[in-house]
């Protein structure tokens, strides 16, 4: 993976004109609207795969996993298991093993190319890959261990169709989930498969990175200032998220940075109201999700951090393209006020009164949810989500959880 020849001049006054394919496009953002550091050549690369004997192998397909996807790799008696093209560890797996194929790709991170070639089929995905080398004159050992998160991926997974059976399907978010881990038995190493046919629908996909450099161009053609624009499609709806995936799964992230969330936009590049959210492997848990069984959950077992700053990360480090201060402090607290504002809306008894001071909010909220009164005000509003959806689909998700 190496850095583009030319790289490319973002000019704001400039009129944005988009590739007719939203996929083509999407990954162009990934590869050049970004940090100068991270552009990357937008030529294909090649992804090599091997024919493993399962016997060999951990192999989990996720409840819902697309066949046309999961039979791109299981393949009777064998699985075709891929490795990064830049690694050079003889211990990652699979790193010496004959070719079976060959599927061309496009680089979205260090370690995650999506698959855009015909040899991979139509159904778009993405796979995460072991190496030692992220980028080419980069060592990074301990990318080589994919077993931690890959696992965390799977038992996230499980967690999440729980929650869903109980109180209906999750809405005004979408998760980039994986839908097939496969691990050398007893290894760190493997991959992970994504599943992005979501980004074939004919809308386009904007990663949050990718904003500072096209963002002005697409406030523009809706007439509204840049500033405005982005704390209503950005800033609110990435706060609001967060609380939204934390009251349904207790579900939190260290590091929801711009690299891992993306805004959809209609090709009038009208942005669409679900923020998109990838790498759920990476999830941190604050309530007892995983030992609960009668509800989604029942208490609060670690603070809450809305990491409010993470997910603007590098905003203000784009150089000609760098965010302001002033328009930086005024989405955080776009992104603050939707993210209480959403946990308001889930457990009302709880919420902390008008009097309460802006910095005093998060404090609040993680009394409040330790309480006995908080622990009730979670069972109602699981108990009134489960009654409201009743089993029978997303129509019947509750008007508290849409957007």
């Amino acid at each position: 993976m190496g850095i583009s020849d030319s790289i490319r001049d973002f000019d704001p006054e400039a009129e944005l004109v988009l590739d007719p394919d939203p996929v083509a496009q999407w990954l162009d953002w990934e590869e050049q609207a970004n940090l100068v550091g991270f552009r990357t050549d937008t030529r294909p690369v090649e992804v090599e795969l091997s024919r493993i004997d399962r016997a060999r192998l951990e192999i989990h397909v996720l409840p819902g996993a697309p066949a046309a996807i999961v039979e791109r790799f299981v393949r009777d008696a064998g699985v075709l298991c891929a490795r990064h093209p830049l690694n050079r560890d003889p211990q990652v797996a699979w790193t010496t093993t004959p070719v079976d194929a060959r599927w061309s790709a496009r680089f979205t991170s260090s370690r995650t190319l999506a698959m855009y070639g015909a040899e991979s089929g139509e159904s778009l995905f993405s796979l995460k890959l072991a190496t030692d080398h992220p980028h080419p004159n980069f060592h990074q050992p301990e990318k080589t261990k994919l077993r931690e998160e890959a696992l965390g991926a799977v038992e996230w997974m499980e967690q999440l169709l729980r929650v869903d059976a109980q109180i209906g399907p999750l809405v005004g978010v979408r998760l980039i989930t994986d839908v097939l881990v496969v691990m050398a038995a007893g290894g760190e190493t493997g991959f992970m498969v994504r599943d992005l046919r979501l980004f074939q629908d004919g809308n386009y996909s904007l990663p949050a990175l990718s904003l500072p450099f096209v963002g002005r161009q697409i406030a523009r053609s809706s007439g509204e200032p840049f500033d405005a624009f982005w704390a209503r499609h950005y800033a609110a709806p990435v706060g609001m998220a967060k609380a939204r995936l934390f009251a349904r799964y207790g579900m939190w992230f260290e590091t929801p940075n711009p690299q891992n969330l993306l805004v959809r936009l209609e090709p009038s590049l009208r942005p669409l109201p679900d923020i998109v959210v990838r790498d759920v492997g990476d999830a941190e848990c604050a309530t007892d999700t995983f030992t609960c069984v009668e509800r989604a959950w029942s208490k609060l077992e670690s603070d809450l951090r809305p990491e409010t700053q993470n997910s603007f990360w590098a905003f203000g480090e784009a150089g000609a393209h760098a965010i302001g201060p002033q328009t930086l402090e005024h989405w955080y607290e776009a992104h603050d006020d939707a993210y209480y504002g959403e946990l308001a809306r889930c457990f009302p008894r709880i919420a902390p009164g008008s009097e309460t001071a802006t910095a005093a909010r998060l404090d609040h909220w993680n009394r409040a949810l330790r309480s006995a009164t908080g622990e009730e005000a979670v069972a109602e509003f699981f108990d009134s989500l489960a009654a409201r959806a009743g089993g029978s689909g997303p129509e019947s998700q509750p008007a508290l959880l849409a957007p």
